[in-house]
């Protein structure tokens, strides 16, 4: 794949800590299998305990309960149960906990699949990148490019490309709460 390993393209220990899915289960997704289903609340249980046991502090230990109860606005002893297992956040505490660990808000839910293709996007754009800066650039909408030098080297088409895909991005992150500006005042 553009000239990288395959593993570490696509590095199942990695994709496992950014979705929550096992590694097994990310072989099995990457293999075109379908991993064992789920019950939907156990997945969601281990997915809180998951973040609370991987996402750790510098020190490597997991995050002090007091200052995860403090960001979700929920009492220790419930935070306790919350990272033990015991318990199950509802959408607004699961929210939160999402935003806290600064993992993507479908964390907790996404399937094994979702989680999967989610993290996979990224890679795969860093690959078209790399093996077609120009058709990324045309596809993003850039028509023309001027510059100091008629032959720009190929590394400097990639980051040019990845660059205006992150403006791209931060524009329609922009237009998206925009529109739920103008819809919500609208409703009044």
């Amino acid at each position: 794949m553009c000239g990288k390993p395959l593993d570490e393209v696509l590095n199942t220990a990695r994709l496992s800590q950014a979705t929550g899915v096992t590694e097994t289960d990310v072989r099995t997704l990457l293999d075109g299998g379908e991993p064992p289903t789920e019950d939907p609340d156990a997945m969601v249980r281990r997915r809180v305990r998951f973040l609370y046991e991987t996402h750790t502090g510098d020190d490597g230990q997991p995050k002090d309960v007091r200052d995860i109860a403090a960001a979700i606005g929920q009492t220790t002893v419930w935070v306790r149960r919350l990272v033990a297992g015991d318990a199950k956040p509802n959408l607004v505490v699961g929210h939160a906990l999402c935003k806290y660990y600064g993992v993507a808000p479908g964390f907790l839910t996404d399937s094994p699949a979702d989680a999967l293709n989610r993290e996979l996007q990224p890679v795969v754009f860093d690959l078209e990148v790399q093996a077609d800066p120009e058709k990324t650039l045309a596809d993003l909408g850039v028509r023309s490019i001027s510059g100091r030098s008629p032959m720009m080297e190929k590394q400097n088409w990639v980051a040019l490309a990845q660059m205006v895909a992150s403006m791209a991005e931060e524009l329609r992150s922009v237009n998206t709460k925009l529109d739920r500006l103008q819809n919500s005042e609208g409703g009044r």
